[in-house]
């Protein structure tokens, strides 16, 4: 099963590896150390609250409820 899951998440996630790898090369380059913290916590978080939230809504839209 895990297995699967891991060949699912490699063929969505395939297509934006190098645009990932891009935008970390950039972010890197940023002088202030701060601003380098946020946007690196905010290339993680970003990707991560809009597959929750298709989560929720497949969720609500094939159970009729939120998580």
């Amino acid at each position: 099963m895990e297995a699967i899951l891991e060949l699912i998440l490699t063929i969505l996630f395939m297509p934006f590896e190098s645009k990932y790898d891009d935008t970390f090369g950039r972010i890197k380059n940023i002088h202030n150390k701060g601003v380098r913290i946020l946007l690196r916590i905010l290339l993680i978080v970003i990707p991560l609250a809009v597959i929750f939230g298709v989560c929720c809504l497949c969720s609500y839209i094939f159970r009729g409820y939120w998580i």
